[in-house]
């Protein structure tokens, strides 16, 4: 859950993921992804006044698709591309240019980091993200290139999401790792009998996006989801096709609240004996040894848990740091009663 307060300190007049209280005095925004945490004190109102005040939203088109089924009137938003270096239109007491540069987040889709730009400093913003440590050299907006070879890029700072900057949460599998996990046991389980159904239970409304898209392609089925979000996913290309509002015409299940233990009455008669429960998390699996990647429930039955992050891990975080050495970091995701221990780990890390 996002701590940060929305300013970049050092680069006035902007505001990131929080538009709310001082934010307001922002002549620019930028959205990383359309989560809850990221998104506190978007409403009417605001937009409305972005409007009236000729102040300027950026992030990424899906986000603002999204926002536009959240039924906001989007006017002076501006939709960035990926990779491609854009001015930001913003009040400052300086002269100086501000770029920003959207880069690939890992996180959901339409998920981004920020990089900014200006007198030649660079600023990375992360919002929320997952990154393969194998693929940070196909980032190319964080690495300067020639004819030979690239090298990472000098970032002044980072504003890191450190959900899981935590030994806790030393390592997890890849999604991909993670994936195949769920796939090999709801297939079996399907196979079982053609009675059998799965249910997904996803703790958030939002943030599982990439886990319908990928099952759907892998079990070649649809995944039924909750009514309310269908307004918004149907609208993405790639998430539209793997989605679907019919509950008959799919045997693996999204719909149902995370503590909904009714089963699937709400849209089928089908008794428990017939349900396998997977539940994709990782707080279930603090301190425990992820090489496994999934489980079944030892109180629960018919359930499986699987070991399932879009943040990265202690070790990711520990690497990324290592191989961009900013600065500087400030922790995005840092509670007071955990402040101590996380900046301890960032100075262990960087030292």
């Amino acid at each position: 859950m996002s701590t940060f307060l929305g300013l970049i300190e050092e680069i006035p007049g902007i505001s990131v993921d929080r538009f709310d209280g001082e934010n307001l005095n922002s002549s620019a925004y930028f959205l990383s992804h359309c989560h809850t945490d990221h998104m506190q004190g978007l409403n009417c109102v605001f937009f409305y006044n972005l409007k009236q005040k000729n102040k300027y939203f950026y992030c990424s088109k899906i986000s603002k698709v999204i926002l536009e089924t959240m039924g906001y009137v989007i006017e002076n938003v501006i939709e960035i591309d990926i990779d491609v270096k854009t001015e930001i239109k913003y009040e400052s007491n300086s002269s100086d240019i501000l770029y920003v540069t959207c880069i690939s987040a890992g996180h959901c889709p339409g998920s981004v980091m920020f990089l900014f730009e200006k007198m030649d400093e660079l600023i990375l913003y992360t919002g929320d993200f997952r990154i393969n440590p194998k693929d940070y050299r196909k980032l190319k907006s964080l690495h300067d290139r020639d004819s030979s070879h690239s090298s990472p890029k000098k970032l002044a700072k980072v504003y890191l999401d450190t959900t899981f900057l935590d030994r806790d949460f030393t390592s997890f599998p890849t999604r991909p790792e993670s994936l195949r996990a769920m796939c090999k046991v709801v297939t079996e389980w399907l196979n079982l009998s053609p009675k059998n159904v799965v249910i997904l239970e996803c703790s958030a409304l939002y943030g599982s996006e990439f886990l319908y898209m990928e099952l759907s392609k892998d079990l070649n089925v649809p995944i039924h989801i909750k009514d309310i979000v269908y307004e918004t996913y149907h609208r993405i290309p790639d998430l539209a096709r793997c989605i679907t509002l019919n509950p008959m015409s799919t045997r693996v299940h999204a719909c149902m609240s995370k503590f909904d233990r009714s089963g699937l009455k709400c849209c089928q008669n089908i008794s428990k004996r017939n349900i396998l429960t997977i539940v994709p998390s990782v707080l279930k699996w603090k301190g425990k040894d992820t090489s496994k990647v999934g489980e079944y429930d030892s109180v629960r039955s018919n359930t499986y848990n699987v070991c399932y992050s879009t943040h990265a891990s202690y070790h990711e975080l520990e690497t990324f740091i290592k191989y961009f050495k900013p600065d500087e970091i400030h922790p995005c995701v840092c509670p007071e009663d955990m402040k101590n221990q996380i900046f301890y780990l960032l100075d262990k890390i960087k030292s």
